[in-house]
């Protein structure tokens, strides 16, 4: 560093000799600083390449099952252990390198590290808790509207999140297969990239209503080798009130009403074309009032099978709750749509269901759920007294898919069109976390034709 120099006198010397060596001293001081700060961040800064969280879609919702960690440098495997890496909130079960960006059986040296957590469905999970703000937004619809309770046609804010990033934090040394050390580092990292397996699948669009002129946002899945010279059956799947007004893939990620149908193994056994419409509003509510974009649905429908080869003998419907409820008014406002329907944690006025006991509908609901399960079965009795049978039964909810399966057929080998589960215990919500994705109840849905 060069300083002026004003005078040669003793005084002005000296002064410039000490703060040269100042200088120096500081220089180097920050020169070590800097090399220690390098070392220590090394692993978050200079050999890890990208952090990605990969989700898959369970009955209650989007949650991150692995997390992969791409390196500079192939990692050893030995290096590796359970106590190597924490994830934020997150069981962490097993550990492993890999030469390539996902899951394994048997780790070996690569340049990622593969984290699985544990991921499963929990019964109990409860609704995001509404802040003050989205209380004195309701306050202030109740009454705008008249009155308290929702009315169709109203938002409820889409509150529920279901997040698919991750937070890493290496907790011990590990080695690269060359024998180098990159040190443990407190650090929290964030996912740098998400995936979400088979939501990531279905694709974005949306349909302009002939009738109403209304705007309907919905979400798309075709087989992976879609062929118009095939005729493909389509399972439209309504979320419930909980995400109404949500991003459109929101209705994705709430739960696997949507996801169950396009998962690998489901399309192996029945390849189908899947639509999943996000409602900016409610379309039903527990008055029995109803918006039009149910008309806009069947249309959207209708406009469908123009546009793909939709066999239009082979159209299903299913929904939970709201979506449930949606169902049945478009069932009762077109009867000959729909070959058949998965009806969950729903209800309808069981005075205006009888005309429906001519159609394929297989009914789930908690015993925890008072008000579908008694409204079901009110419906239920309706049916019985119009001279229909129905197959009726009770399944334990904890018990595992492949159990509940057999149990579905069971009630299928009785040949009935109409069908009603009773889940044990359990509550509204929980439902729709255990009836998607049960083999037997989507064989049945694809046995049924117009």
């Amino acid at each position: 560093m060069h300083y002026p120099h004003y005078s040669e006198d003793g005084f002005t010397i000296v002064f410039f000799a000490i703060m040269r060596k100042r200088t120096i001293i500081t220089m180097v001081l920050a020169g070590l600083l800097g090399l220690a700060q390098a070392q220590n961040n090394s692993t978050g800064d200079n050999h890890l390449q990208s952090v990605t969280a990969i989700s898959r879609v369970l009955g209650d919702g989007r949650k991150v099952e692995t997390v992969v960690l791409h390196y500079d440098a192939p990692i050893s495997n030995k290096s590796l252990s359970l106590k190597s890496f924490r994830v934020e909130n997150k069981e962490v079960t097993r550990i492993y390198a890999n030469n390539a960006p996902n899951r394994a059986q048997q780790g070996t040296d690569g340049q990622y590290v593969v984290i699985e957590v544990k991921a499963e469905v929990d019964l109990n999970a409860k609704p995001q808790m509404p802040s003050q703000a989205d209380k004195e937004k309701k306050r202030e619809r109740d009454r705008m509207q008249g009155g308290p309770g929702l009315r169709a046609g109203w938002s409820t804010g889409g509150n529920d999140k279901y997040p698919g990033n991750a937070v890493v934090t290496q907790t011990a040394n590990i080695k690269t297969r060359a024998g180098k050390t990159y040190k443990a580092n407190e650090l929290p990292i964030e996912s740098t990239a998400e995936k979400c397996l088979v939501a990531d699948d279905f694709r974005q669009a949306e349909f302009t209503c002939r009738y109403t002129g209304q705007v309907l946002p919905y979400n798309i899945y075709l087989p992976d080798d879609y062929n118009e010279a095939e005729k493909y059956p389509l399972v439209l799947f309504i979320h419930d009130a909980g995400v109404a007004s949500g991003d459109v893939t929101h209705t994705l990620y709430q739960g696997n009403g949507a996801t169950s149908w396009a998962e690998p193994e489901a399309q192996a056994r029945h390849k189908c074309i899947v639509v999943a419409p996000e409602y900016p509003v409610i379309t039903v509510d527990d008055n029995w009032n109803y918006s039009h974009h149910l008309d806009a649905t069947i249309d959207l429908i209708k406009e469908l099978t123009t546009k793909y080869s939709i066999d239009p003998k082979r159209i299903y419907t299913t929904g939970q709750s709201m979506g449930c409820m949606s169902s049945i008014v478009m069932m009762l406002k077109e009867p000959d749509l729909f070959a058949g329907a998965l009806l969950v944690a729903g209800k309808w006025n069981p005075e205006l269901m009888g005309p429906l006991d001519k159609q394929n509908i297989w009914i789930i609901s908690c015993e925890g759920d008072i008000s579908s399960n008694t409204l079901q079965g009110q419906a239920v009795e309706l049916w019985r007294r119009q001279g229909s049978s129905v197959t009726e039964a009770t399944w334990d909810m904890t018990l595992p898919k492949n159990q509940l399966s057999a149990e579905a057929q069971k009630m299928r080998a009785e040949g009935n069109h109409l069908l009603f589960t009773h889940l044990t215990g359990g509550n509204h919500r929980a439902t729709w976390f255990v009836a998607y994705g049960i083999e037997g109840v989507q064989d049945w849905l694809f046995e049924q034709h117009k």
